[in-house]
């Protein structure tokens, strides 16, 4: 395997369905259109790493600043995806070089990584890169479009027919 790692803010048009695909297989269902969309609303700041061997796709790392008022900037792994024919071979460790290498690069002391505890592999593999579990936390979210339609007025079966 020959990688290289690009830095960007939109991938070529060429990877797209690729990335489409490991997104699926990652277990985010997301369409072509809405993947476009999604690309196109990122913050400017924002990069995409690319791991490419020759024109395949081998993996992906989202990488973002984020800034709090009890961190300062922080340099964040949003996400790390690695094709399944390419898992073991390195490609994980050379994201994260690159991830490291942009965030010293763009003056943050501290890059920051997400994973669910069940995510034992994951969970292993970053502690194996010299990454230290600095924090366990619940995430909490609520569907504010399940609320606002429970909200909406119900009408009495029959009301919307017109009489004469």
């Amino acid at each position: 395997m020959n990688l290289q790692i690009i830095r960007t803010r939109h991938p070529p048009e060429l990877h797209l369905a690729m990335l489409r695909a490991m997104l699926v297989e990652a277990g985010v269902p997301v369409e072509m259109e809405e993947l476009r969309n999604r690309l196109a609303s990122l913050p400017k700041e924002d990069r995409l790493l690319i791991g490419l061997d020759g024109e395949h796709l081998a993996g992906l790392a989202h990488l973002r600043v984020s800034r709090d008022l009890t961190a300062g900037d922080t340099a964040e792994v949003v996400t790390i995806l690695v094709a399944k024919p390419y898992r073991r071979q390195g490609v994980g460790r050379h994201l994260i070089a690159a991830a490291e290498t942009w965030a010293l690069e763009s003056g943050r002391a501290r890059l920051l990584l997400h994973t669910d505890v069940i995510r034992t592999e994951a969970n292993a593999f970053f502690t194996a890169l010299g990454y230290e579990k600095s924090a366990t936390t619940l995430e909490f979210i609520r569907d504010l479009e399940k609320v606002r339609q429970a909200d909406r007025p119900t009408r009495p079966p029959g009301e919307n027919v017109q009489r004469a």
